[in-house]
């Protein structure tokens, strides 16, 4: 049976330089059974001391830890039927892949759990899952990093836990390597369906993998919900600033009509949005612009104008940078490469998608 995770109210507190610092600052989440859930934020917001927590590795100075509605707040880490996969891989170096992975069975089979056909079974299974059953004999220094990080997943998953804890574990491969074993992650968890809580601060690797995302920020959950409320609908400027590439101009809510809400920008320009609900006739708010969802036109009604200040060749597209006409603001807009190019202080005229744009309260 696959295991949920809850926390109430959980915070850490470090002690040093005379005076306290809460590493975790009362985080409150619910954690389904068989998600994949990962915890993001810069170094230093908390993530990974949550995930310490969770595994039993820290103590919390106050809340609670759940597992399936019961308290394992001062449960032993050997008794929370948890797994940590780690950055350094953590592989013995004397020890063959094979053998690597079947330490943790070893331990178990002396409580009488699993015989030596079924230990040897059971750890090719797990090789074969992750891709490497024709390096059971190999050393780790004869791995590269991708293969040293499937066979701590291995090792990690070949006991059968319920819970399986991430902590930055792709962060010492190179680009490609990472994306490889995004893919891997989310077919073993995909075929698995234990409940995967994982630490980064890589947004793109968050997105890519996640049932949901807990953005975090000096010890605070400052959102959790899915990748895609995230980056589109960010709770905040934080949020907002943090995930994907989001400008955020200053405007006022005009009003509304039959088609949405209308805010004004501060040289007067209006745009309307289709999906917001939230902001009062008259608030001051920031109106967040993503690349993506810019595009030139036609100057006429309903569109922002500005020049061009830059432009950023990125290989897929084309980068400007536009500054909007009465100092409203900057934005960014993505451009298909095969579109005649726009010279540096051409005026220009953008198309807002209104069901894309989103307002943050300040």
């Amino acid at each position: 049976m696959t295991t949920g995770i809850e926390l109430r109210k959980l915070r850490k507190l470090y002690e040093g330089h005379g005076q306290g610092a809460w590493a975790v600052d009362g985080v409150d989440m619910t954690i389904g059974a068989g998600k994949f859930i990962t915890l993001l934020g810069p170094s230093g917001c908390g993530k990974t001391t949550t995930l310490r927590m969770i595994a039993g590795l820290e103590v919390p100075t106050s809340g609670q830890i759940l597992r399936d509605g019961l308290d394992i707040t001062d449960q032993p880490v050997t008794d929370r039927d948890m797994r940590m996969v780690f950055q350094d891989f953590a592989l013995f170096p004397n020890m063959t892949v094979e053998q690597n992975v079947t330490f943790g069975l070893r331990v178990r089979r002396m409580r009488g759990r699993y015989s030596e056909a079924e230990i040897k079974k059971r750890v090719f299974q797990f090789l074969d899952l992750v891709h490497l059953a024709d390096h059971a004999h190999k050393k780790p220094h004869q791995l590269s990093g991708g293969q040293k990080q499937r066979v701590s997943l291995a090792r990690a998953l070949v006991t059968d836990p319920q819970v399986v804890l991430f902590d930055e574990p792709l962060g010492s491969l190179d680009a490609n390597l990472r994306k490889i074993m995004q893919i891997e992650l989310i077919r073993i968890h995909r075929e698995l369906g234990k409940t995967f809580i994982y630490v980064t601060h890589d947004q793109d690797e968050a997105m890519a993998m996640s049932n949901a995302i807990a953005v975090m920020r000096g010890g605070k959950v400052m959102q959790f919900g899915s990748p895609r409320d995230i980056y589109d609908r960010p709770a905040n400027r934080y949020v907002a600033s943090f995930i994907g590439h989001a400008h955020i101009v200053e405007a006022k809510v005009a009003g509304r009509d039959g088609q949405g809400l209308v805010v004004s920008l501060g040289n007067g320009e209006k745009v309307r949005l289709e999906n917001e609900n939230s902001a009062a006739t008259g608030e001051s708010v920031g109106l967040m612009l993503r690349a993506e969802d810019l595009a030139f036109g036609e100057a006429g009604p309903g569109m922002v104008s500005g020049n061009v200040a830059d432009s950023l060749y990125r290989g897929e597209y084309i980068e400007y940078v536009v500054e909007l006409n009465g100092g409203a603001g900057v934005v960014h807009v993505h451009a298909r490469t095969d579109l005649p190019a726009i010279d540096q202080g051409a005026a220009v005229a953008v198309r807002v998608n209104p069901h894309k744009a989103h307002v943050l309260a300040h």
